[in-house]
């Protein structure tokens, strides 16, 4: 998916949430749309899925009045990877400073 693209679909998501559609009204939820096994098209799809999401999600955030904190959340969560440590217990750093 191009740059064009990506932001096409950040629009048609904005558009849909000024129109009064839900979230679950995502056209790439729709049963059509669904991809089929390759992990290529799942990739593809959800990337997708997510551009026309987030369009929406920044809309319905700018009618409430809570743009900022919805981009600060989502600023926060993007910032917070999981490290390997976490995840299986094991230190990765042995210095004791």
């Amino acid at each position: 998916m191009t740059i064009d693209e990506l932001m096409e679909l950040q629009e048609a998501g904005s558009r849909a949430r000024v129109l009064g559609l839900k979230s679950c009204e995502n056209p790439y939820l729709a049963p059509a749309r669904m991809p089929t096994g390759d992990s290529s098209a799942l990739a593809d799809w959800l990337a997708r899925h997510d551009a026309w999401k987030f369009g929406w999600e920044t809309e319905d955030a700018s009618r409430d009045g809570s743009i900022s904190d919805y981009f600060r959340e989502l600023i926060t969560t993007k910032r917070r990877p999981q490290r390997p440590d976490r995840l299986t217990g094991a230190s990765i750093d042995n210095d004791a400073t």
